[in-house]
């Protein structure tokens, strides 16, 4: 949880319960995105869509920070539109550096893995905390 938040967006399933939450901390010029459960690719994507739309309207933040601790499933099935769509999309909107913390779970694991291997245009590094993620990204 994030520390100082100036604004924060909840999006939820239909069942009512949260899958991503989404921090602006101007302070440590980032945007934090909080994962949550089991994410169908619709969610994944609009989850997405969501942080690329408050990382454009914040402006001058150039970091995101993404929490997948609590994801509990594979989502690499939205890895070709992150590559073909997303990614182009965030780098010109200005991402330089995306700090991603590790899931426990295997599968989500081996997403983020096939997400890195792809993406390419700004730089994303993995951890297994939150305070080593923000640290590599405040002296980024």
């Amino acid at each position: 949880m994030p520390v100082e938040a100036s604004i924060k967006t909840e999006l939820k399933r239909s069942s009512g319960s949260t899958f991503a939450t989404i921090y602006v901390e101007k302070e440590n010029d980032l945007i934090f995105i909080d994962w949550d459960g089991f994410l169908s690719v619709d969610q994944v994507k609009e989850g997405s869509e969501e942080l690329l739309k408050i990382f454009k309207s914040v402006g001058g933040i150039s970091k995101i920070l993404v929490n997948n601790q609590k994801v509990t499933g594979p989502w690499s099935k939205a890895n070709d539109w992150y590559v073909n769509d997303w990614n182009p999309r965030a780098i010109k909107a200005g991402l330089k550096h995306m700090a991603v913390i590790e899931s426990e779970n295997i599968f989500t694991q081996l997403s983020l893995q096939g997400f890195q291997k792809v993406t390419s245009g700004f730089e994303t590094q993995r951890f297994i905390g939150e305070d080593k993620a923000r640290g590599w990204l405040k002296s980024a």
